[in-house]
């Protein structure tokens, strides 16, 4: 079964390389924009955001994180990503949408990180790879496969307009087959919220420490 997935999955990223390629970019662009944004920051602002995240890092030392709140917070965003992206994908002008939407969301990754690493300089590389990058890579591919997914529906729709002779029970089941497909890549996000709210802040306390001093 296991093996029947993957093979599916393969198939479906060969079958659309382009597509995916296109958004992989899309997110490349926003991931370097949000990291040279930083660069941008004067001197005050950069002063006021490390204050805050050494506060930030200093009271989760102290202090236990609850993590169902946290739950909370990054299932609602995450939520919001995907019923967008759902929501573009059901509509023909949504295609330039979600390329804006993986980019917006690349940017808020690459400033995010950046401002860390340019905040902490080594020690916010390693703190990336035990509080950011976990996550990002469960989710960000899932993103980029609802996109894909949206893309695509949106495209069979403008293709369905045109053709006169297409049945209501083919839109039917290629609508299901699009919800089906958005619920699967929700499941590996609804992991990846899971991962950032209980097993990331143990790893954030671990290293703390070593990031404060």
């Amino acid at each position: 079964m296991i093996s029947k997935i993957i093979d599916m999955l393969i198939k479906h990223i060969k079958n659309n390389s382009s597509t995916y390629f296109a958004l992989f970019l899309a997110f490349i662009v926003g991931l370097s924009a949000g990291a040279f944004t930083v660069n941008g920051l004067s001197t005050i602002q950069r002063d006021e955001l490390s204050h805050y995240f050494q506060g930030f890092l200093q009271l989760l030392d102290s202090q236990t994180l609850d993590s169902s709140e946290l739950l909370k917070v990054s299932l609602l965003e995450n939520l919001k990503i995907v019923t967008v992206l759902w929501i573009l994908g059901v509509s023909i002008i949504g295609i330039p949408f979600i390329y804006l939407i993986i980019g917006i969301r690349g940017f808020i990754t690459g400033f995010s990180s950046g401002f860390i690493i340019e905040a902490l300089g080594m020690k916010g590389i390693l703190f990336s790879l035990f509080a950011l990058i976990p996550k990002e890579i469960i989710v960000i591919p899932c993103i980029i496969a609802l996109g894909v997914n949206g893309i695509n529906f949106s495209l069979n729709i403008i293709k369905n307009k045109s053709i006169r002779s297409i049945s209501r029970e083919s839109l039917r089941t290629n609508f299901f087959a699009y919800c089906f497909v958005t619920m699967f890549y929700s499941c590996f996000i609804m992991g990846g919220i899971l991962l950032e709210a209980y097993v990331t802040p143990v790893l954030i306390r671990m290293i703390a420490p070593a990031v404060i001093n």
